[in-house]
């Protein structure tokens, strides 16, 4: 993982588009409804400021919660829609971090369980993905 984050240098930010994050999102088995949702509010980022600061956003994300679901009420509202899916992947996270999701949501402890949950899955596993594109 962080040979990963070390060779990002060789790889450009703007070789990131949504069609390889539907794919990689696909491959890693997303949920498909939530791959719709964050598509929606991926292009709706890039509408705004542009595929150039969208690449670059993404690109600098690094294990952080998106603007768009860091919001308590959205991130429950996530994890109330998605939580078959979201609760799989905590458990593998916890499986490969071999950390409980409480301690790898400690910065998060503030809120609700739900929403610590949906964060810390979607931070991760966008992350990761990001990560595997750059590759």
């Amino acid at each position: 993982m962080f040979k990963k984050v070390l060779d990002l240098k060789k790889r450009h930010w703007n070789e990131i588009t949504l069609e390889q994050l539907e794919m990689k999102m696909n491959e890693e088995n997303f949920d498909k409804e939530f791959i719709e949702e964050i598509l929606g509010i991926f292009k709706e980022r890039i509408e705004k400021h542009g595929k150039e600061a969208f690449g670059k956003w993404i690109y600098n994300l690094h294990f952080r919660v998106p603007e768009e679901f860091q919001n308590e009420k959205i991130a429950i509202s996530i994890y109330e829609k998605y939580h078959k899916w979201l609760e799989e992947e905590v458990i593998k996270l916890e499986n490969e971090t071999k950390m409980s999701w409480e301690l790898q949501t400690e910065d998060l402890r503030g809120l609700n369980n739900k929403a610590r949950k949906a964060q810390l899955v979607i931070r991760h596993r966008l992350s990761e993905t990001v990560l595997d594109l750059l590759e």
